[in-house]
């Protein structure tokens, strides 16, 4: 009866930890334990430039020819100048980028 009354307590024990508000936080945001890997804007292949949120393929070869046809891009903020990225798509991925 005393083993069995103390795995009763263990089992609740074990229980309870399961419900901390820790792993309810880690459930509710997964993203927060994601590594955010940097591109380089101006060696990135297009296939790399599909990673980038809202970036498809269509879009990462304008990317592309814009580069090849322009030189690299001085600066992240340049991508503007490609059809397709306004100021709003290029805030969703800007911290991924770089230019140096």
């Amino acid at each position: 009866m005393k083993h069995y009354l103390l795995m009763m307590v263990l089992m609740v024990a074990v229980g309870v930890a399961a419900l901390s508000p820790v792993t309810v936080v880690a459930a509710e945001n997964p993203a927060a334990n994601t590594l955010i890997e940097t591109i380089h804007l101006n060696q990135a292949t297009a296939e790399q430039l599909q990673t980038l949120p809202g970036v498809g393929p269509a879009l990462s070869e304008r990317i592309v020819i814009y580069r090849t046809e322009h030189g690299p891009f001085s600066s992240v903020d340049q991508l503007t100048d490609v059809k397709g990225i306004g100021q709003a798509k290029l805030a969703k991925f800007k911290k991924q980028l770089t230019v140096d």
